[in-house]
């Protein structure tokens, strides 16, 4: 896969990995290690949960999150492409944190979704699209994402094109 197929896999890429409840499940295990299903809600308070089944099925079925034990106990664990992305989402937010984007006083998973939304709307070469905002800055970000991307994005396309045909039979 070149240069070029890479940097079109980062829109999809990037929408798919927004996901609020996912950069927040995905930074956590970084964080503390694996997370005990039964204490999802209270360890990720502020997400419904819908909104806990909703991310924990779309990190499984990404190839992101691994059912594990944890002292007897179920827990969810990270992949290898899990822990890649948790770098990638340290990166973005550190930029963000950096380059005050999008504002000075935004959270961890704003501060991804907001760097992710850049790097899926700016070109690899944009120079000046928003004078606010130094694009050049953002190849540390666009490197971590892009090397992500090649090295596990296969699992993540075959998922976008299974979403892609159930919308599609769905509409029929």
């Amino acid at each position: 896969m070149n240069t070029d197929t890479h940097e079109g896999a980062l829109i999809p890429a990037t929408a798919a990995l927004s996901h609020p409840g996912l950069i927040r499940i995905i930074s956590d295990i970084d964080d503390n290690g694996p997370l005990e299903r039964h204490l999802l809600s209270r360890t990720l308070a502020g997400l419904s949960r819908w909104q806990l089944r909703q991310a924990s099925a779309v990190g499984r079925a990404l190839g992101l999150l691994q059912a594990s034990t944890d002292g007897g106990n179920p827990s969810l664990d990270l992949t290898p492409a899990g822990e890649s992305l948790a770098e990638v989402y340290d990166t973005a937010a550190r930029w963000a944190r950096a380059h005050h984007h999008p504002s000075d006083v935004s959270d961890f998973v704003t501060r991804v979704q907001a760097t992710l939304t850049l790097l899926a709307a700016a070109p690899a070469s944009a120079t000046s699209q928003a004078p606010e905002i130094d694009y050049e800055s953002l190849q540390e970000a666009r490197a971590a994402l892009t090397s992500w991307v090649r090295d596990h994005g296969a699992t993540l396309a075959a998922q976008l094109t299974v979403a892609s045909q159930d919308e599609m039979e769905l509409a029929a």
